[in-house]
């Protein structure tokens, strides 16, 4: 992935840099987008989407990399990492009230398993149903599970932070875990 890091202090530049190592699985297309007006005066957003063959609806993230000298009230950090996340799910998956945790459980799961340092966490999780009605009421009732989600990283190495996010976006969106290997608990 290339970014554009113009208008980027050197310093900010130098982290976000490392994004561009990031290994990114086959079913997952991540692209850099526009990154959204007055939240920070630096800042990269980064969109991924998983690759469907076959069905239109899917999981699809974003994710903006900020950098704000003033450390604004409620960041403890001149940085902060900002992700929006989405799935279809199984109708009986949000049905079930323990579902609506899960992907916040995945976030730090998955930020830790890639070795990402970070603190300050702050997040919504949401499930929705949707039932069709008078022109729509032949739609079946479909699910979706949703993750609002920000934190301080603690640590220069951002990368990290932006794979474990597509891990999190892999998970919700139904992919085996990258790691196909069962492993024995001796």
């Amino acid at each position: 992935m290339k970014l554009d890091l113009n208008g980027i202090s050197d310093s900010f530049a130098s982290m976000l840099a490392d994004l561009a190592t990031v290994v990114i699985r086959h079913e997952i297309t991540v692209t850099q987008i526009p990154s959204p007006k007055g939240i920070a005066p630096e800042a990269i957003a980064i969109s991924a989407e998983i690759n469907h063959e076959t069905a239109s609806d899917h999981g699809i993230s974003r994710l903006v990399f900020c950098r704000d000298t003033s450390m604004p009230e409620g960041w403890h950090s001149e940085f902060r990492v900002i992700g929006y996340a989405k799935s279809p799910v199984e109708l009986e998956m949000a049905k079930d009230d323990y579902s609506a945790a899960l992907p916040w459980e995945w976030l730090k799961d998955t930020l830790q398993s890639q070795g990402a340092k970070f603190g300050h966490a702050a997040g919504t999780t949401t499930t929705v149903i949707s039932t069709g009605h008078g022109e729509l009421i032949s739609q079946p009732q479909h699910a979706e599970l949703e993750i609002r989600a920000s934190w301080a990283p603690l640590s220069l190495d951002l990368a990290a932070h932006l794979q474990g996010w597509l891990e999190l976006l892999a998970l919700i969106s139904g992919l085996p875990p990258k790691d196909n290997e069962v492993k024995r608990i001796s």
